[in-house]
C-alpha cells in the first residue's frame, strides 16, 4: 500500500533555498513547492506505509537544520462510487 502526505513545513528565516535543496534531494519526497504565509514549503512525500512515514518525518525530516515545524497531511483514497 503505497502512503502518499503532503507535509507543509515552516522555515527559519534566510534558511529557505538551503531547506529547500536538501528536502528535494530526500528519497521518499515526489514534490516541494516554495509557498508564502504560514507555511514555507509543502512537500509530497511517498512512502510504502505509515511506519516509513513516520520514520521519514521524525528522523529524515525534522532533523533538518531550519525547519521550525511541521504539520503532516495523508492523503485519504475514498472508493468512487457512480
Amino acid at each position: 500500500m503505497m502512503v502518499t502526505s503532503y507535509t507543509l513545513a515552516r522555515v527559519k528565516p534566510t534558511k529557505d533555498v538551503i531547506v529547500y535543496d536538501i528536502v528535494k534531494a530526500l528519497p521518499s519526497v515526489k514534490e516541494v513547492i516554495t509557498t508564502y504565509g504560514e507555511y514555507d514549503l509543502i512537500i509530497k512525500i511517498e512512502v510504502d506505509s505509515l511506519a516509513a512515514l513516520d520514520d521519514f518525518v521524525f528522523n529524515k525530516l525534522r532533523i533538518i537544520e531550519g525547519i521550525d515545524s511541521t504539520t503532516t497531511l495523508i492523503s485519504a483514497n475514498f472508493p468512487t462510487t457512480k
